[in-house]
């Protein structure tokens, strides 16, 4: 059928036809039917950019490790390592965070106004080292899950995988049970969930509600993957990123980075909204950013500007009163509209 912009879907319109002409549908229904989906190397790039990624994850953890590239087998063995808060270490990573298909089908889990909330490297060595079964859903205080996840992320191989590989693993479907396994679920399918044997370069995506873990790596050598974990835009981030994003990488990367960067988010509220400096009214906050678009922001997104949250700015209250006399407010107008113009 056409896929026209109907005002009630939203930004899932566009979405939906960038998605469609990425040939992303089949693993758009993987993750409905599945809770996961495995995108192949050709499609999440050429070898040399498999190659590259690889080489900065390891050059990240030599010097992290402060060791060589040959000793990190024997530092991990029998263990493995999330390595934290990866963005800055190497420009590549700022490419991958805006991969399109990685990025567009997460987008479809969560929104197009999703965040980041992660961008990690894992290693993993030969011997009995594992992760549990377990899903992602971090809200504890909610004993079942709603439809819907809060976040989702891409797991960008970086090394073969195999079950003896150590490969992350799989229960397919359980993302439909909307909850987590209990002790005795988690034990039983530590050894009969699916092990995703996939090449290097490929990307595994899902959503928090799906249950996974791994198996041991009983061959030598190492595991490695990288990994971005995305939010949706009221939610808290695991690490700092809109506190660390400096100019330079704004201006070197899409538009889109920005937004996942939560430059303009809403959140945190002061006494007053911040007023944005003339350079920043015109800035893309709301709407539909294509998954095509590669050209450098360059200036179109700013810093967030420091605001002092406990002052009451009686000025701008005032303008503003002003402006919405005799209207309805709503409060979607409000959240779309903070910040975005000085008033008149």
């Amino acid at each position: 059928m056409q896929i026209e912009d109907w005002p009630s879907a939203k930004s899932l319109s566009p979405l939906y036809r960038e998605l469609k002409q990425l040939h992303l549908l089949e693993h758009v229904a993987e993750l409905d039917a599945f809770g996961f989906t495995v995108l192949p190397p050709d499609v999440v790039g050429p070898p040399e950019q498999h190659e590259a990624v690889r080489e900065a994850l390891l050059t990240v953890a030599c010097e992290r490790k402060k060791c060589t590239e040959t000793e990190l087998p024997e530092v991990f063995r029998d263990g493995q390592e999330l390595m934290r808060f990866m963005l800055w270490d190497d420009p590549i990573f700022e490419q991958i965070i805006v991969h399109p298909a990685a990025l567009g089908l997460i987008q479809y889990l969560l929104g197009t106004n999703c965040i980041l909330s992660l961008c990690d490297g894992w290693l993993k060595g030969t011997g009995e080292s594992r992760t549990g079964i377990h899903c992602d859903w971090a809200q504890f205080e909610m004993p079942t899950f709603p439809p819907e996840p809060y976040t989702a992320n891409f797991n960008y191989l970086l090394s073969d995988y195999s079950k003896d590989d150590g490969a992350l693993a799989f229960v397919p479907g359980s993302h439909r049970w909307r909850r987590w396994p209990s002790s005795e679920e988690g034990e039983y399918w530590n050894d009969r969930s699916h092990a995703v044997e996939a090449p290097m370069g490929s990307m595994v995506i899902w959503g928090d509600h799906t249950w996974h873990g791994s198996y041991p790596r009983k061959t030598d050598g190492l595991r490695l993957m990288m990994l971005g974990t995305y939010c949706r835009a009221h939610m808290q981030t695991q690490e700092p990123f809109r506190q660390t994003v400096d100019q330079d990488a704004l201006d070197r990367n899409p538009v889109r980075f920005g937004r996942l960067m939560d430059v303009y988010g809403a959140f945190p509220f002061g006494k007053s909204p911040p007023r944005p400096g003339k350079d920043a009214q015109n800035a893309p906050r709301a709407g539909y950013l294509s998954l095509f678009d590669t050209e450098p922001a360059a200036g179109k997104v700013k810093l967030r500007p420091e605001h002092d949250y406990g002052t009451y700015d009686t000025k701008f209250a005032a303008a503003i009163a002003k402006r919405s006399k005799g209207t309805k407010i709503r409060f979607p107008d409000l959240y779309r509209d903070r910040g975005r113009r000085e008033p008149s």
